[in-house]
């Protein structure tokens, strides 16, 4: 049976008319924001603005909302001439998750690498790098089980940065600044309990960014369409009385409930512009922080990455502190960002969308490399089928077949 559309007729309308309705109540939270931020916007506020963070982390209130760094709040900074040259590479990666009812446990991690040498005539670089993991170290967790998607995913985040800080260092000798950008935030989300390996994804991962703070990269965590609401959620600090900061008030934004940062900064910042950086005061930074050192804390600014005359693309870049005290890296990368998503229709950095196509793995590449896996498991006398319940889905989803009842 195939999806009844006609079914579906009033609830997407009703679904239109409920998303216009936010719409417009969007618009009140926004003016709100915008007063809020002008009220605290100029630099000599900058002082009081973090005494009340430090109050709110102090109170242990749950604070998650973010912390200015040096510039006021409601900065704007259009973007530095594009450097002449410059290097950069970015990295993305796919994953195929182990199929339980497979004719073999595996599970396969694809990353994808390309090189940019900007201004110099040569061509780009690329690379792409799949690796298979099936024995049993990979594949058994302790507990007895097998390996999770989430697992697998975490693992294939960890050989991202790992791949981005090879060839960065590949390419330190290269035209200068050296940016580096992930597809990613650059916080290690989705590392919870149930990554039984995390501590060691962890320092692999630490490692790999202090690689390339040595050679003094500009590393990026690249965030399209962010849903985040760190800057929201200061506003909504700055909004209360000192007095009113608890656990309770804190547990949502107040006035602002439900408004993302995009929104704000979509009517705030021209093409091309930044906002100030901050940095997201959460439990995860704080462990960055305390294993990386100051060096490795985790900074953000808001892009938008529109042209001219475009309704605004806000995007969101991550920084690690190193990089965020560099300004005139930070301004180099944004230009040189905001250049890339020109690049696109998209408006998305073309390097990154580059990357990504040499990353992902196609289902015809999948069913390829299942069907090489039955091949071989075949030629050295193992029985290789899918399991009845994967064959029944097949059927299903494949070519119908009329079977007669009796």
């Amino acid at each position: 049976m195939t999806l009844e559309f006609h079914k579906l007729t009033v609830q997407v309308d009703r679904m239109g008319e409920y998303l216009a309705s936010l719409e417009t109540e969007n618009e009140d939270k926004v003016e709100l924001a915008l007063q809020i931020m002008q009220a605290y916007g100029d630099e000599a506020f900058l002082p009081q603005i973090l005494e009340r963070v430090q109050d709110a982390v102090a109170k242990d209130a749950g604070y998650r909302g973010a912390r200015p760094i040096d510039e006021p709040i409601v900065g704007i900074y259009p973007p530095a001439p594009l450097p002449e040259t410059a290097t950069v590479v970015a990295t993305d990666g796919s994953q195929i998750p182990p199929d339980s009812h497979g004719a073999a446990t595996y599970y396969l991690i694809n990353t994808g690498t390309m090189t940019l040498h900007h201004g110099s005539g040569q061509p780009p670089e690329i690379a792409s790098e799949p690796a298979l993991f099936y024995e049993s170290e990979y594949i058994q967790i302790d507990s007895g089980g097998s390996v999770t998607a989430t697992t697998v995913a975490a693992r294939r985040t960890v050989a991202e940065m790992a791949k981005l800080a090879e060839h960065g260092w590949l390419m330190r000798g290269e035209a200068r600044p050296l940016v580096a950008l992930l597809d990613n935030p650059l916080l290690l989300i989705g590392m919870g309990h149930e990554v039984p390996d995390r501590e060691q994804l962890r320092r692999l991962y630490f490692s790999a960014m202090t690689r390339l703070m040595d050679i003094q990269a500009g590393l990026g965590g690249y965030t399209d369409r962010p849903r985040s609401r760190y800057v929201t959620g200061m506003l909504h600090l700055l909004d209360m009385d000192s007095g009113a900061v608890n656990r309770r008030t804190l547990s949502d934004d107040g006035r602002l409930e439900g408004l993302m940062d995009r929104a704000i900064f979509s009517q705030l910042l021209n093409p091309g512009e930044r906002s100030a950086l901050f940095v997201q005061m959460s439990p995860l930074n704080k462990d960055f922080k305390d294993q990386g050192g100051d060096t490795h804390e985790i900074a953000f600014f808001y892009l938008n990455t529109a042209g001219v005359e475009q309704f605004p693309t806000i995007a969101r870049v991550e920084v690690p502190m190193w990089v965020a005290r560099d300004r005139g890296l930070i301004a180099e990368m944004q230009a040189l960002i905001f250049h890339q998503c020109q690049q696109t229709g998209s408006r998305y950095p073309y390097v990154l969308t580059r990357a990504h196509e040499l990353a992902v793995v196609k289902y015809e590449e999948a069913q390829q490399l299942k069907l090489l896996i039955r091949i071989s498991l075949t030629r050295h006398g193992i029985e290789a089928s899918d399991s009845q319940k994967q064959a029944g889905k097949d059927s299903v989803s494949g070519k119908r077949s009329r079977f007669r009842v009796s």
